[in-house]
């Protein structure tokens, strides 16, 4: 099969390079039948063909275990209107094979469930420091670090460990409050029970650690810029103790997130990403 069927964007006569690593390049690509934007992501040489192909079969199983999650969920809900939306938390698969074009090696299209107008709003988390030079809110951490646990809820119960949760890897949508994790070739999955502790801890500890970061913090210290949403030391605290690799049940601290959220800012209603210069 060719990539032909994937008309890569172009940018003044060049192909539009989203970014690329030793082991894959990323191109902005046209879905067929006006399926919008998407992702052509294709090995750097034949030897790194066995990481796509590994990160398709995920991908197809993370798809298979959310819409499974979503009808189970559906018998039991109260308001139709709430879903799980596991889906939007990784990329959609929507094509994987060999390019015979491009001697050989794997191509995946990926999409991205509810921006595939404009795979451009989805950005880095590191971008918010790095680039734009601005540290986010304490509320605005909140929904960030909330999603993050679940996904890894959702990876973990799989037996399956994210590896690459760093900045660059960790996309956020500012409006919508969509939070994803793209690049899924350094993933292992273990299977249902079989999920090493020391890794579940590390994936937990690596997003802890990125939101510190957003929020202007020291990582390795765990501590953050005074605010006035924070009266306490609670929250800087337990966003450390998960950066220190203390906790290892993701669902458990993501239970626990919560609770505290909940006693800091009683009030639930929608807050717009905010940001502060720095």
């Amino acid at each position: 099969m060719d990539i032909s069927k994937y008309p890569l964007v172009t940018v003044q006569g060049k192909s539009k390079l989203l970014g690329e690593t030793e082991q894959f390049r990323l191109y902005e690509c046209r879905l067929p039948d006006e399926g919008g934007a998407g992702i052509l992501k294709i090995a750097a040489t034949t030897a790194e063909n066995p990481l796509l192909d590994r990160e398709a079969f995920l991908l197809r199983a993370m798809r298979d275990e959310a819409k499974r999650l979503e009808e189970e969920y559906a018998l039991v809900k109260e308001d139709p209107s709430i879903l799980l939306n596991y889906q939007i938390t990784f990329p959609n698969l929507v094509e994987s094979f060999i390019a015979e074009d491009q001697d050989d090696r794997r191509v995946n299209i990926l999409s991205f469930v509810g921006v595939a107008d404009d795979i451009g709003r989805l950005v880095p988390i590191e971008q918010i420091v790095f680039r734009d030079r601005v540290r986010i809110d304490p509320k605005t951490s909140a929904w960030i670090m909330g999603k993050l646990l679940k996904l890894l809820v959702f990876l973990h119960d799989q037996g399956i460990v994210a590896g690459g949760v760093d900045g660059e890897n960790i996309l956020i949508e500012r409006d919508q409050h969509y939070i994803a994790l793209f690049d899924f070739t350094e993933a292992n999955i273990y299977g249902v029970g079989g999920l090493p502790a020391n890794l579940a801890a590390k994936d937990i500890a690596k997003a802890a650690k990125q939101v510190i970061l957003a929020l202007g913090g020291d990582p390795a210290t765990g501590v953050l810029p005074a605010d006035d949403q924070l009266k306490s030391r609670d929250y800087e605290l337990f966003l450390h103790n998960l950066a220190e690799e203390n906790e290892h049940d993701a669902a458990r601290a993501h239970e626990a997130f919560y609770r505290l959220v909940r006693a800091l800012w009683p009030s639930r209603g929608f807050h717009p990403f905010t940001a502060y210069p720095l």
